[in-house]
């Protein structure tokens, strides 16, 4: 009887025992599924929830005198993507009526407001074509995207008045940087562009390039203002991106544009939010070993040899350069003139076109009349194979 008492309570103890276990394991299992679940939980997106855009100002009147203050502030919450995103911003400008398939952008990257200054705002007014010194209206709105991970949400566009103070853009000439050009990705050896004495919002550049990518800089030495890639059109153009300020977002560099090193145009329209890249025949052209300039600065040629030479290099032989300084006269508002010539000697020179005389930009014509320059300090820059130049002041 005792021996079937002990064997009875060690069955109830090992009966016990593997209920216990059962249980522990059980609860495990319960564990590991949970935490499969949540795992899963935390991988399962939501379409975003685009943001409500606000400004500060509806109605805007652009001065000159103006362009360093704050003009406008875009504010929006954080759009939700359904999980803890990490979410960047880009403003988006069109004109009136527009559908937003070219737009200005201005990325914001994570901020949830964007301040754009006078200068700034004019500049995108201008990229839009609207009308100096008449008040038109642009459409605004924020892209929130979290990347590849989610397609991207808009805002409603907002719409907000706004009256330019430009023809043309506050820039004496654009830059390009980039291992295409010359001075590689050293901004303070940025190669100028030329302005276009028909059309002040265009620059081109024709020289020698190498397959690879660049930029294009508002200022030599700053990153900011700067223009880059956005999409390929079907015509091979492309549509450009705008970084404002160096603080502002960077932009991708132009990649893909010049299949093999050698001569290219290069034009952007900076109201067009256009760039092309063409390739330009070199064979043929005259080929310069003397160049120089000549004029009231330096006594014409009231002595033989008495050109200021300028300079090129063996990378880009058809352009020239030098910096000029013309000295004031008695009458603060006269003008100095002056011409570029080769092998001192007038048989082969260039001056302006008639009217632009004045300008400091344009294309020379052979033979034609002075340059007349305000009194100062300048980069000279002429190219011997378009016969583009510009007088870049110079502080």
């Amino acid at each position: 009887m005792a021996a079937d008492e002990g064997l009875t309570k060690s069955h109830k103890k090992n009966f016990m025992k593997a209920i216990y276990n059962k249980l522990l394991m059980l609860c495990c299992l319960s564990l590991t599924l949970w935490s499969c679940d949540k795992d899963e939980d935390r991988i399962i997106m939501q379409e975003g929830v685009a943001p409500i855009l606000s400004s500060t100002q509806s109605n805007l009147v652009l001065l000159e005198a103006d362009k360093a203050k704050d003009a406008v502030t875009f504010n929006w919450p954080k759009a939700e993507f359904g999980y803890n995103a990490a979410v960047s911003y880009t403003l988006q400008f069109d004109k009136a009526g527009g559908d937003f398939t070219a737009p200005v952008k201005v990325e914001v990257e994570n901020a949830q407001f964007r301040t754009v200054k006078v200068g700034e705002l004019n500049d995108i007014a201008n990229s839009l074509e609207m009308e100096g010194e008449k008040a038109g209206e642009m459409q605004v709105r924020v892209m929130a995207s979290v990347g590849a991970a989610a397609a991207p949400v808009y805002s409603d566009p907002i719409s907000i008045t706004v009256t330019p103070y430009l023809a043309e853009p506050p820039y004496a000439t654009l830059y390009l940087v980039g291992a295409a050009t010359e001075g590689d990705w050293d901004n303070n050896k940025a190669t100028p562009m030329f302005r276009s004495a028909d059309d002040a919002f265009l620059f081109t550049y024709t020289g020698y390039l190498k397959s690879a990518d660049f930029k294009v800089l508002g200022q030599l030495g700053k990153w900011g203002p700067a223009w880059g890639m956005g999409t390929v059109n079907t015509d091979k153009s492309v549509n450009i991106r705008f970084r404002p300020t160096e603080g502002d977002a960077d932009v991708p560099n132009f990649s893909g544009l010049i299949p093999a090193a050698g001569y290219y145009t290069i034009t952007l329209d900076i109201r067009k939010n256009s760039l092309t890249v063409a390739p330009y025949d070199a064979t043929g052209k005259p080929s310069y070993t003397v160049m120089g300039v000549l004029g009231e600065f330096n006594g014409w040629d009231a002595t033989p040899n008495n050109d200021q030479l300028m300079t090129t290099t063996s990378v880009n032989p058809h352009i020239w350069r030098t910096t000029v300084t013309i000295p004031a006269k008695a009458d603060a508002n006269a003008k100095s003139e002056l011409k570029i010539r080769v092998n001192n000697s007038w048989g082969t020179n260039w001056g302006a076109k008639e009217g632009n005389q004045e300008k400091l930009y344009g294309q020379g014509q052979a033979g034609g009349p002075n340059f007349k320059i305000t009194p100062g300090k300048y980069l000279l820059v002429f190219n011997d194979l378009t016969l583009d130049y510009v007088f870049i002041p110079q502080n």
